[in-house]
């Protein structure tokens, strides 16, 4: 690609990356809340390094990653960017948990027991307490990992008293292709979900106040809606980057 191309390549990237930053803005307002609040994940995977570090240049902050040699790859060629903080999206195989505690801001994909002891017994060894995210699987699917509502209560029980682990909230993904109006009644029931879990658990040792839950839900196709229903943290890609390059 020669120069002038790369040139308006990032000149069109900034340019989505400020449309994204509005609607969230919007999206904000129009539900009460204050925009600040909102954390704009930047879903980078299948993107080079050279577009995350087009659009850090752009202001932006949080990058998402789903692959751990992929998000491995690049955070090495972009550890000269201060204050960039990763955020790792896809479920995290046992085998490669020691890669990524302490080194990501927040793993938003904890999905089972087995995860979480893994991930505790890295968090021990590195002496660092990993930020998770409690993914549900509210439709069911046998497609998705995430735990079931039901078992919600379980697991915040078994992740609050589990040294190394500090769980900050949840995180779901609705039944594929539904536009932003089908999936709304999902984020409803996640944040639904939150407020029983708030009620019950805020404020005690090693889990967020009652107001502090986070809520991980939200896309491209829907992340207006997701806010609208209280989302605090919103994974965006094609709206930002474009079209994924294959892997």
């Amino acid at each position: 690609m020669n120069e002038p191309d790369r040139d308006t390549d990032i000149a069109q990237l900034a340019g989505r990356l400020a449309v994204v930053r509005g609607q969230v803005a919007r999206a904000a307002r129009a539900a009460g809340r204050d925009p600040e609040m909102i954390t704009l994940v930047a879903v980078s995977k299948g993107q080079d390094a050279a577009a995350i570090r087009a659009a850090w240049a752009a202001g932006q902050r949080d990058f998402g990653e789903n692959y751990v040699q992929e998000w491995a790859d690049k955070a090495a060629q972009l550890a000269d960017l201060p204050d960039l903080r990763w955020h790792f999206l896809g479920h995290l195989q046992r085998n490669k948990v020691r890669h990524v505690v302490g080194r990501v801001a927040l793993l938003h994909s904890v999905d089972d027991m087995a995860g979480v002891d893994e991930i505790a017994r890295h968090a021990w060894q590195a002496r660092v307490t990993q930020d998770v995210l409690l993914q549900v699987n509210l439709a069911a699917e046998t497609t998705k990992r995430g735990c079931g509502e039901d078992d919600a209560e379980l697991f915040v029980e078994v992740i609050a008293r589990t040294p190394g682990i500090r769980l900050r909230g949840l995180m779901v993904l609705p039944p594929l292709d539904l536009d932003a109006e089908a999936a709304r009644p999902w984020f409803a029931r996640l944040r639904a979900l939150r407020d029983r879990l708030a009620a019950r658990f805020g404020g005690a040792e090693g889990l967020p106040a009652r107001d502090g839950w986070w809520l991980s839900m939200g896309m491209s196709g829907d992340f207006e809606v997701a806010i609208a229903e209280g989302a605090t943290h919103v994974r965006v890609g094609t709206a930002i980057f474009g079209p994924r390059r294959p892997r």
